[in-house]
């Protein structure tokens, strides 16, 4: 589904205009790719939580060369089974904060995007979500869906690591 039938999906869902409707999701990505950042778990409701993980830096030795190299830290950025009440109120709150959205429009709005995303996946089809990422299902032999998949996109990935994006690998020379 594209980008724009999914906001028109959702639109009719949460009885939104549609530049309302864009605005909120635009704002969804950019607090759950926050709350990556500091490692706040977020859970859209009966969807997952979204967590992060911290990879520290490393050091890889080329066998053939001998070099070492300097590997930075890096944030990787999951969808798990949801966990109870963990990250909700924080979404809702820093949704309706950071569009000058009531709360409780802010909360109906995640909720209406979690289940948007559900109905779409139910019909058999992958949601792609501008600067979240892809939902797709992964279903058993019996052609039942066992669960969602997610794969964060490009732009959440460089949220996310936004803090190490200037840093480098470094070639580490040995004498």
């Amino acid at each position: 589904m594209t980008q724009k039938d999914f906001i028109t999906y959702l639109q009719k869902l949460c009885h939104l205009d549609r530049q309302q409707c864009a605005v909120l999701l635009n704002a969804v990505g950019r607090q759950m790719a926050n709350a990556g950042v500091e490692q706040i778990p977020v859970t859209l409701p009966g969807l997952g939580t979204f967590a992060s993980h911290k990879h520290p830096e490393y050091i890889a030795n080329d066998p053939e060369t001998g070099q070492l190299t300097l590997y930075p830290p890096r944030i990787s950025y999951r969808m798990q089974v949801e966990e109870e009440g963990v990250g909700r109120e924080w979404l809702d709150h820093h949704l309706a904060e950071s569009t000058k959205t009531p709360i409780e429009e802010a909360s109906r709005f995640v909720a209406a995007l979690a289940k948007s995303i559900l109905a779409v996946l139910a019909r058999g089809e992958e949601v792609e979500v501008k600067g979240i990422g892809t939902f797709r299902t992964i279903n058993s032999n019996q052609g039942e869906i066992q669960r969602v998949a997610y794969t964060p996109d490009d732009q959440m990935k460089e949220l996310v690591n936004a803090p190490f994006n200037f840093f480098e690998p470094v070639t580490i020379n040995q004498k």
